[in-house]
C-alpha cells in the first residue's frame, strides 16, 4: 500500500506541468505588497520571502524545524529563555496559501474585495486573514497582478440543478467532504488548508472551477489539491453542486459581552505567560530588546499606521492599559466573521474602524481575557505588594 501511494505521488509529480516564474511586480504593485505586509505570511515565486526575523510564516516554520532537530533544539533552548513556550504556542501560519496558486484560480474582483473585508474561509486553520488597510486602487492593482497571464480554461455549460444532484453524490463518493467543509456540511476534522466549498461560487469563475476540480495542477502547477481522476462531465457535475446544490449554513454565533475581570490577584508573570509574551509581543516588540525590530503592530504593518505600542515589559503594557480592553472587545465583535466553526457561515457585520486584537488570530479565551482585565483593574502590578503601574480601573468601567 505504501509503495502504491509512493508510485501514485511520483506519477502526479511527473505529470505536473513545470511552474513558470511569473513576472515580478512593477514599482507600484511592489509598494502595495510591501505596505500590505503580504510576504510576512505568504509566498510567491516572483517575490523574495520575508526573512525569519520579520516573517510570521518563516519564523514559525523555523521554530518547527529547530524543534525537530535535537542538536539545534538544545542550542535554541540555551539561547532563548522561553523556547519551550515557542514550541508549545506555534500552531498558526504553517499552511498559508501560495499567492501564485490563488491568482491562478481566483477572480480578480473577489481578491480586491477580500483584502478589505476577509472572513473565515478555512475553518481548519487556527489563524485567519488579517484585514488589510489598503485603498481600493492598491487592492485592485495587487489583484490584477496576481491574476495576469494565467492560462485560459475551456468553456463549460452553465450550472444546472439537474447536474447538482449528480454532483452531490460524486462529492461524497470521491472524498471532497473528507477534507472540505461545504456550507452546512462539514467533516468532523477538516484539512487545515481546505477552504469551505460554499465560497467557491463567489471566488471562482464557473469554467475555471470545472478545470480546477478536474486537474488542479493543470490550472496552477503549485496546487496542493490532488487530481481525483474525474471526467469532464463529473467535474462539471460537482461544479453544478457547488453552484446550485449546497445547503445553507447558519451564521456563526456572536461571542457575547467580554467576561468580568478576574477577582483573584493577577500579577505580571501570569498575563505575560498567558497573553502578552505568548501572543501580543510578536507584533508589538520593544526595539531595544529585539535588535531594533519593533513588529508590524508597533512599527506599522498590513497597511495600518504605526501605533508606537510595545507590549514586552510591564511598564510598556501599563502605559497603554486603558486601550487594551477596547481592542480585545473589538476582536470578540469580529469573531463570528473571522473565526467560524465548521458547518457555520461567517456572519455579516459592520467592521469597527480599527481591527480588534490579536489581529488575524482568534479572540482570547474567556479565562485569559478575564486575567488581562483583572490585571488592569488591580493596577497592573508586577509583584505582590509592588507599586501600581497603571491607575486602578473599576470593573464597571469595562
Amino acid at each position: 500500500m505504501r509503495r502504491g501511494a509512493a508510485l501514485l505521488l511520483a506519477g502526479l509529480a511527473a505529470s505536473a506541468p513545470a511552474a513558470a516564474v511569473p513576472p515580478p511586480p512593477g514599482p507600484a504593485v511592489a509598494a502595495d505588497l510591501a505596505a500590505g505586509g503580504c510576504t510576512l505570511c505568504h509566498t510567491h515565486p516572483a517575490l523574495p520571502p520575508a526573512p525569519r526575523t520579520e516573517g510570521c510564516a518563516s519564523c514559525h516554520a523555523w521554530v518547527r524545524a529547530v524543534a525537530a532537530d535535537p542538536a539545534r533544539r538544545a542550542r535554541a533552548a540555551a539561547a532563548f529563555p522561553h523556547w519551550d513556550r515557542y514550541e508549545a504556542s506555534v500552531a498558526s501560519y504553517l499552511a498559508v496559501p501560495d499567492l501564485a496558486v490563488a491568482g491562478d484560480r481566483l477572480e480578480s474582483a473577489w481578491i480586491a474585495n477580500w483584502l478589505a473585508d476577509p472572513h473565515d474561509l478555512r475553518p481548519g486553520l487556527p489563524e485567519g486573514m488579517p484585514r488589510v488597510a489598503l485603498p481600493g486602487d492598491a487592492r485592485a492593482r495587487i489583484a490584477a497582478w496576481l491574476t495576469q497571464g494565467r492560462p485560459a480554461v475551456p468553456g463549460t455549460p452553465p450550472p444546472t440543478r439537474a447536474g447538482a444532484e449528480a454532483g452531490a453524490v460524486l462529492a461524497r463518493v470521491r472524498g471532497c467532504l473528507g477534507c472540505h467543509p461545504a456550507g452546512g456540511l462539514s467533516p468532523g476534522n477538516p484539512a487545515s488548508g481546505a477552504p469551505d466549498l460554499a465560497f467557491t461560487r463567489s471566488r471562482m469563475d464557473p469554467d475555471r472551477a470545472v478545470a480546477w476540480i478536474q486537474d488542479p495542477r493543470a490550472v496552477s502547477p503549485g496546487a496542493t489539491m490532488p487530481a481525483l481522476g474525474l471526467t469532464p462531465g463529473e467535474a462539471t457535475a460537482i461544479r453544478d453542486w457547488l453552484w446550485a446544490g449546497l445547503p445553507a449554513a447558519p451564521p456563526a454565533p456572536a461571542l457575547g459581552p467580554p467576561p468580568a475581570p478576574a477577582a483573584e490577584p493577577v500579577l505580571w508573570a501570569t498575563v505575560e505567560e498567558r497573553v502578552f509574551g505568548r501572543i501580543c509581543v510578536h507584533c508589538h516588540m520593544s526595539p531595544a530588546r529585539n535588535e531594533g525590530r519593533a513588529g508590524p503592530g508597533n512599527a506599522g504593518g498590513f497597511g495600518w499606521a504605526p501605533t508606537g505600542i510595545a507590549l514586552q515589559t510591564p511598564a510598556e503594557v501599563a502605559a497603554v492599559a486603558a486601550r487594551i480592553p477596547g481592542a480585545l472587545a473589538r476582536r470578540r465583535q469580529e469573531a463570528p466573521r473571522d473565526h467560524v466553526p465548521p458547518g457555520h457561515a461567517p456572519a455579516a457585520l459592520s467592521r469597527p474602524a480599527r481591527p480588534g486584537m490579536p489581529l488575524g488570530l482568534p479572540p482570547l479565551s474567556d479565562a485569559d481575557h478575564a486575567l488581562v482585565l483583572g490585571w488592569i483593574a488591580q493596577g497592573c502590578r508586577e509583584t505582590a505588594g509592588g507599586p501600581a503601574l497603571c491607575p486602578a480601573v473599576k470593573a464597571d468601567d469595562f
